[in-house]
């Protein structure tokens, strides 16, 4: 699954959604999943 950056306003209503806990506000995305915020807007980019 891809949160499309340009329209994602960081609202966090899609948080509980997530069955894994894998979506973050972007300021909160942890260290370790960082290099997926730039895979995640390269998937939209195609």
């Amino acid at each position: 699954m891809y949160i499309d950056p340009a329209t994602c306003t960081d609202c966090g209503a899609c948080e509980p959604a997530c069955p894994v806990s894998a979506i973050f506000i972007s300021s909160e995305v942890p260290a370790k999943w960082e290099s997926f915020i730039r895979k995640n807007a390269d998937f939209f980019q195609r």
